[in-house]
């Protein structure tokens, strides 16, 4: 292609390019319109499937010999040998292909942000669903378990086996529970009782009706006498009181709430059931 003089050598390959353009979008119109009124004009005809691949093929043959008539046809456009209008026409290309693969691998970049947050939720939903299942199949373990001993051997078995951890429970606290009280509390002595008679006015001293001095029991044995019946005869747990109840131990009972009075006796107390939970 031969540079006229006067035209700018970066501006002639833009026209040779919107001719290009122009001669394309020209034969495109043209081809539609054709492709238009075949298909208007004709109607679909059965034919096997032979028939069909062969009818393909020398249509794709037609098109292939018209492509090449109109290659033969066109007019072959050299390059500028002009080498400043060579490097403008390369420059430009390179800059182009350069924007493409930047615009390319930024919506890379983007995509792959985007996979990597969804790998993540995936991620922490797999791990979610795998504490799900560890917690179904542990729960499953116990049903089993619970079904597989939920005889009556096994529910007996069982009872005998928390009766035995209880009473050794038990055997324990009453063995912790004497120590304290011996220590901290120990029987009254004649000199308590003195004073204390003293102090109410009452002959504490001795039984009613002799001259025997009551022999008063000691924190401890109380304590016992309400635990066993507290456990024993739950349905009626109450203690009946008598002159040989030390009475400043059962005020020190009342007034720290270990012990409880019958509503419609004052002689009678039980021990309150902390091992249910409430009074």
């Amino acid at each position: 292609m031969k540079m006229t003089e006067g035209v700018h050598p970066v501006t002639a390959p833009k026209e040779v390019v919107n001719r290009i353009k122009a001669e394309c979008e020209q034969l495109w119109a043209e081809v539609s319109k054709i492709h238009g009124e075949v298909v208007a004009s004709k109607e679909p005809v059965s034919c096997s499937q032979e028939d069909a691949l062969l009818k393909i093929y020398q249509v794709k043959e037609k098109r292939l010999r018209a492509e090449v008539e109109l290659l033969k046809e066109k007019k072959v456009e050299a390059l500028p040998t002009n080498q400043e209008v060579l490097h403008g026409i390369l420059k430009a290309e390179l800059q182009r292909s350069v924007s493409e693969l930047t615009q390319t691998l930024s919506n890379v970049r983007a995509e792959k942000q985007i996979l990597e947050e969804e790998n993540q939720r995936l991620a922490e939903r797999e791990s979610q669903h795998d504490a799900i299942k560890e917690a179904l199949e542990s729960k499953l373990a116990e049903v089993e378990h619970e079904v597989t001993h939920s005889t009556a051997e096994g529910y007996l078995k069982d009872l005998q086996q928390k009766n035995k951890k209880a009473v050794k429970y038990m055997n324990t606290v009453m063995l912790k529970m004497k120590e304290f009280v011996d220590e901290h509390f120990p029987p009254p002595t004649e000199e308590d009782i003195e004073k204390w008679t003293k102090k109410h006015g009452k002959s504490g001293q001795k039984s009613h009706g002799s001259n025997t001095r009551i022999k008063y029991l000691p924190l401890q044995t109380i304590l016992e006498e309400l635990m066993n019946s507290c456990m024993d005869t739950p349905h009626n747990p109450y203690v009946t009181l008598d002159e040989t109840y030390w009475p400043p131990y059962v005020e020190l009972l009342l007034r720290y709430d270990i012990v409880l009075k019958h509503p419609d006796d004052d002689m009678k107390i039980k021990l309150v059931p902390f091992h249910l939970g409430n009074t």
